[in-house]
């Protein structure tokens, strides 16, 4: 389920770091073109280059946070950012210049028409993200292509807390033709680049495992939970079921 039981997007936190995340429409995120190895190296910084896929049609931006660890969450660091992802001028390829160290994606947005979305599990009382969707390290001085992080969000189902957000995650190599338009479009940065792809965080389990049910089934018997999910109706019937079949 989309960050748990009883977890939802905060609509106006939200709101607000989906605006950022996709830097107010207005450019992809980009590095100097006087970037290399030695200048990073020299300020102890480098390098994340980034390709972003749509998770649909309808987006036109998209873009993603990167956050940083800190006790049981995640705190936001740098809204990274792509600009007309279907643009045949330029490439749907971020870069962001970061201090060494992990990294993990804790968001996705995505910019239509109609305003911004962002899929995230953002804690309003502590101010952290709960989970990380892909993570990758950094070295001084190194330009990494982390590769291509494919989101994709929908609503399943339904149980006793709405219709939950299932959520699939990949991380790829470029397609050959975008590393050939990203060769043209940034050269020097191309030539300096090396690919680490970042790695996928695993998932929790997004439907009901037996504790889930369990302590579903006593809050149903509590009255403080009205339906139950498909998984954990079974389970409850089970006896009945059997008894019919006799």
């Amino acid at each position: 389920m989309f960050g748990g039981v009883g977890r939802r997007i905060a609509s106006l936190a939200v709101t607000m770091m989906a605006a950022v995340a996709l830097a107010a429409c207005s450019q992809t995120t980009r590095v100097g073109e006087e970037t290399s190895g030695a200048t990073l190296a020299k300020s102890s910084k480098a390098v994340a280059v980034m390709r972003l896929g749509g998770s649909s049609p309808n987006c036109d931006n998209v873009g993603v946070w990167l956050g940083v660890r800190e006790g049981p969450g995640f705190r936001l660091h740098t809204p990274v950012a792509v600009i007309n992802v279907r643009s045949l001028a330029e490439s749907p390829v971020a870069e962001v210049e970061l201090p060494p160290g992990e990294y993990h994606v804790v968001s996705f947005a995505c910019g239509t028409a109609k305003g911004p979305k962002q899929v995230t599990s953002f804690d309003r009382t502590t101010g952290l993200v709960r989970t990380s969707y892909a993570s990758f390290t950094l070295t001084a001085g190194e330009i990494v292509n982390v590769g291509m992080f494919n989101f994709h969000a929908a609503r399943s189902g339904l149980n006793a807390f709405g219709r939950p957000f299932r959520i699939t995650i990949t991380v790829t190599d470029w397609p050959v033709a975008d590393l050939d338009f990203y060769k043209q479009k940034r050269p020097a940065i191309y030539a300096q680049m090396r690919t680490r792809l970042m790695t996928v965080t695993p998932r929790e389990p997004q439907e009901p495992d037996e504790d889930d049910c369990s302590e579903l089934l006593a809050l149903k018997a509590e009255g403080k939970v009205q339906n139950l999910p498909a998984q954990c109706a079974a389970v409850a019937a089970g006896p009945v079921a059997k008894a019919g079949k006799r």
